[in-house]
Parts: structure tokens; C-alpha cells; sequence
């Protein structure tokens, strides 16, 4: 079944331009619907430039937003973007996964550029410091900013969680060399 035949065109219907543009890129249309949308779209410049942007927050939704590093036995954790650890952030939900996943214990995360933390991301913290120490390791941070100090601070956390401003004195604290 064609557009056509269903009585709509590419620019009647914004929702529908958008479905159509995400099924199209994971190659979910029927092959003819799939033509008629590549014929229709390399000659207007509007949906292909939709396209495209459509494509690169496809991609960027995929990509990790977090960098896993050895260094001896500790493993550092980053971001690799400017990030907030907040209740509904994309960055606090690969944390908690990467660190239950991996299953590490002796973890050092740098905060470079984690900007903001709620109480949902301290919690997490938390929860990975027990389950650190619960297996004879530790989890230590490094480089938090000034506002995240301050929650660390006014929590308490901070007399809990070791953090660092040297990397290569935060690695030497867990015991091993650098």
C-alpha cells in the first residue's frame, strides 16, 4: 500500500512524518513504502534534512554516555559528555548498570563533569559504595564540581566517600601503584 493510497503525503501529518522517518531508518517500512519514501525524500531538501537529524539522535540515543578504564585493579569510570546524575538522567541509569553489570569493587569516578546530583543519584552512589565495600573493596570519586561538593557536604556523604582532585593520588589510595 502506497501513501497515495492511503491518502496522506509527507508533509500533511508531522506525526506521521516522524514514524515514518524512524521506521525508515530501522529499516522497518515495507520495501515499497521504503522506495516511495527514498524517491520522495532525496529531491525534498525538508525531509531529507529531517532525515538526517532524525538519524544522528537515533545514533546518539545508542551511544553510551560513559567510559569503563582499568588502571591497575581500578576501574575508573567517566562521562563522556556534560552530565547531571539526576532521577530521570540517561547518565544516572548507565552508571547504575554499568557498575552492577561489571560487577567491580574497587571503582573511582570522576566527576569532571558531572554538574548537578539529586538525591537519586546519591543514592546510587551509595548503593554502589555498600556493595563495594560488602566484597572488600571501595569506591572512591574524583574531581566533583563545587555544587556537587556542596550536596556531598550538606549530606554527609562526603565523610563517607573518599573524593580526590589528583587522579593518580586516588588511584594509589585503593593500595596499588601507578
Amino acid at each position: 500500500m502506497s501513501l497515495d493510497d492511503m491518502g496522506l503525503d509527507f508533509h500533511s501529518d508531522a506525526l506521521f512524518r516522524d514514524e515514518l522517518i524512524t521506521k525508515y531508518l530501522y529499516r522497518r517500512l515495507n520495501p515499497d513504502l521504503a522506495e516511495e519514501f527514498e524517491n520522495h525524500y532525496l529531491q525534498c531538501n525538508e525531509c531529507f534534512e529531517e532525515t538526517r537529524g532524525t538519524e544522528l539522535l537515533i545514533r546518539g540515543l545508542a551511544a553510551t554516555v560513559i567510559d569503563r578504564e582499568q588502571i591497575n585493579d581500578v576501574t575508573v569510570i567517566r562521562f563522556y559528555q556534560n552530565s547531571q546524575l539526576l532521577a530521570a538522567s540517561v547518565e544516572l541509569t548507565e552508571l547504575a548498570k554499568v557498575l552492577r553489570i561489571e560487577n567491580d569493587t574497587r571503582v573511582l569516578i570522576d566527576l569532571t563533569k558531572v554538574s548537578r546530583i539529586d538525591s537519586t543519584g546519591l543514592g546510587v552512589l551509595m548503593n554502589c559504595y555498600c556493595h563495594a565495600i560488602k566484597n572488600s573493596g571501595a569506591l572512591k570519586l574524583l574531581h566533583p564540581d563545587a555544587s556537587v561538593k556542596r550536596v556531598l557536604n550538606v549530606t554527609r556523604i562526603d565523610s563517607v566517600l573518599q573524593t580526590f582532585e589528583d587522579e593518580a593520588s586516588a588511584i594509589q589510595s585503593f593500595g596499588g601503584g601507578v
